[in-house]
């Protein structure tokens, strides 16, 4: 048997009853596992297979790993009360799933995964704020560092930062290659504090940086994009929350 601390962060549905899930845990890094009979009413271990549930799992050894037992530690459940909050989970465990390989042990980003997920459920914190902090800092994890604090070529900083999709690279107007992006003050600015610090930061820490909600949205789009040019591939859940977004603001 082997017992892992997970986040439920995927399920596919796996013959009349059964499910298969994806799991982000500390101890492992990304698992599969077959869950039987999770959905049959009043199933013991339905709550094991619920998005974002963070539990102690108990797996038999295999192949494919079966769970035989399940401890709740968290369900975040107040994610699923609030259509921001869930999609901008959604978007989380969606960058997890693409960009970690199975069996490969990030504990950085699943203690991260964990103290986002908790942000969102448990605080007022603006969701579109706390996603462009985990991202950030989920970039770093996988090796896709946003390198901002000086120009890329002449080490200066930008008075007018243009951002190269292709290194993750800001540079100055002099030194900006084709194809390099503008970007406001606002989102360099923006793109710079959510760098700092390992705890996900609290409502209070947006409302002192003083930016535009919008600006968040640049941010995201900025983060999205570059996964697609230098990671091979974008968040289609970060997408749909950039759209849930706009439609608000």
């Amino acid at each position: 048997m082997l017992k892992v601390n997970a986040l439920m962060i995927k399920s596919v549905d796996y013959a009349d009853n059964d499910k298969i899930l994806t799991l982000f845990s500390l101890e492992q890094g990304v698992i599969s596992a077959k869950i039987r009979g999770v959905k049959k009413a009043g199933a013991k271990l339905k709550f094991a297979a619920e998005p974002f549930c963070f539990a102690e799992y108990i797996l038999t050894e295999g192949s494919l790993k079966s769970v035989a037992n399940a401890s709740l530690n968290d369900s975040f459940y107040p994610l699923r009360e609030d259509l921001f909050r869930y999609y901008a989970a959604g978007a989380a465990a969606e960058f997890v799933k693409r960009f970690c390989p199975e069996n490969v042990v990030h504990a950085a980003l699943f203690s991260a995964t964990a103290r986002f997920l908790s942000a969102l459920a448990y605080t007022p914190v603006r969701a579109e704020g706390a996603l462009a902090w985990y991202l950030s800092g989920g970039l770093k994890e996988i090796g896709y560092s946003l390198r901002l604090d000086g120009c890329a070529g002449c080490g200066e900083v930008p008075r007018r930062p243009f951002f190269d999709f292709g290194e993750g690279s800001v540079y100055c107007e002099d030194c900006r290659g084709e194809g390099a992006k503008e970007l406001s003050r606002d989102t360099y600015k923006l793109l710079l504090a959510l760098r700092g610090g390992e705890e996900t930061p609290q409502e209070s820490f947006f409302e002192e940086l003083g930016v535009e909600k919008g600006y968040y949205l640049r941010a995201l789009r900025l983060i999205n994009r570059f996964l697609l040019t230098a990671a091979g591939g974008e968040l289609s859940s970060l997408k749909a929350f950039i759209k849930l977004c706009e439609g608000v603001f």
